[in-house]
């Protein structure tokens, strides 16, 4: 009978478990968009990305992109939907500018320098959709 409530039991928790995990990995499925373009980030037009640390909003994505100089060579993008608010975008912080980007709406922070994980917050399983990027010299390619 012990054995018998141990499985009915261990079966109730598991079952538990995996409706939690499913509703935390729902959570993490964060809509992308296209994000294929190229741009010219030393250009006036992107005045902001001539320097390390600047950061650029761009058109893409599902709720915007935004685009990081990380060093003089090297940019991240990020999917600006945030993982626990789909239809908010992140933005920098007012606090740590592009390093760390939040929500206005959950209050989730996201580090923009370790591949958007987050810091804290209602999304603090998911990070955030990071984009490839390809920098010439000249050209940066997101895609």
């Amino acid at each position: 009978m012990a054995i018998m409530t141990n499985r009915v039991l261990f079966v109730f928790l598991a079952g538990i478990l995996l409706l939690c995990g499913c509703k935390d990995q729902e959570r993490c499925n964060t809509p992308i968009g296209e994000a294929r373009c190229t741009i010219e980030p030393d250009s006036p037009l992107y005045h902001s990305l001539n320097t390390v640390g600047g950061y650029e909003y761009l058109i893409g994505g599902y709720r915007g992109l935004v685009v990081i100089r990380t060093a003089l060579n090297d940019f991240i993008c990020f999917e600006r939907a945030c993982p626990a608010c789909h239809e908010v975008a992140v933005e920098a912080s007012s606090d740590w500018g592009a390093s760390v980007l939040e929500c206005p709406q959950c209050g989730s922070r996201f580090s923009s320098y370790t591949d958007g994980i987050p810091l804290d917050g209602s999304a603090t399983r998911c990070p955030l959709n990071q984009y490839s990027t390809t920098f010439d010299g000249r050209s940066l390619h997101i895609y």
